[in-house]
């Protein structure tokens, strides 16, 4: 089946490998978290998949190891073409799926949910995936939800790669780089990023309309409306969330993030 290839195949490619996590040595944190999606969304199936370049190498649940299929028949090549979640609420009924061996299976693939798993800017090695046999909405707050719990998972595939590399400090930071050459540690992205509520409150800042921010930043008025609906982090690899905020401090707008405080704005 023909699917769509990340423009950046090779470097996605090469960051899986350097992961070290096909042989199916996987950090035990990984069964905790499909454990809590099982929970958390009441969905029959919780899969992690990391697709290398024919294969899709596939954590079922909180089920120790990996199995293999076909990269072709992966929903998750839709998932890592971007940074937010990917949705198919009814398999059957989208032409894309319809007619897709997982959807005329039985049971049958219906309904498909994935957050990518994102390493570094632009750099989705799998996704955290949620399927039922059944049609099902996922709203906006589940998909905030599923995309934390894709972050968490990266956090925990980074501390492995540690471990490999002969660290055993649990501090996350700057230090990794001074402790470490480039070429032993993978460079995963931890910046803070932009959130919706500062999105609102930067736009009530400059009195802009959402018409006037969409124009601004370059972006469709839906995408300003559905970044500023979210909670949680927009992501630091979102092509819109970086057009947003870069408007937004041109307009005279500064983000504020400080530790132990929820991140704000105020005037430049």
């Amino acid at each position: 089946m023909q699917y769509p290839i990340p423009p950046n195949e090779g470097e996605r490619l090469e960051t899986l490998r350097r992961l070290n996590i096909l042989d199916g040595r996987l950090p035990s944190g990984l069964d905790r978290i499909c454990s809590v999606a099982e929970d958390l969304f009441q969905i029959p199936v919780v899969l992690m998949v990391f697709l290398e370049e024919d294969h899709a190498w596939i954590k079922y649940g909180p089920k120790p190891g990996l199995s293999e299929a076909p990269r072709s028949l992966s929903f998750c090549n839709y998932t890592i073409m971007h940074d937010e979640c990917f949705v198919v609420n009814d398999a059957a009924a989208d032409r894309r799926f319809a007619a897709h061996p997982y959807v005329t299976a039985d049971p049958p693939l219906r309904f498909y949910a994935g957050s990518p798993l994102v390493t570094e800017p632009g750099i989705r090695i799998g996704s955290l995936c949620l399927v039922d046999h059944v049609p099902r909405d996922f709203t906006p707050q589940q998909m905030s939800l599923l995309g934390g719990l894709a972050r968490v998972a990266v956090d925990e595939l980074w501390l492995h790669h540690l471990e490999q590399v002969g660290m055993t400090s649990p501090i996350i930071g700057s230090t990794v780089g001074r402790r470490c050459s480039a070429d032993a540690t993978l460079n995963f992205q931890l910046e803070p990023s932009l959130t919706g509520p500062q999105v609102r409150a930067a736009r009530g800042l400059v009195n802009w309309s959402v018409r006037e921010l969409a124009e601004a930043a370059g972006v469709a008025p839906m995408t300003v409306k559905r970044h500023e609906a979210r909670n949680d982090s927009l992501g630091v690899t979102s092509e819109s969330a970086k057009a947003i905020q870069l408007a937004l401090e041109k307009a005279g707008v500064a983000f504020v993030f400080a530790p132990g405080v929820k991140p704000g704005v105020r005037p430049r």
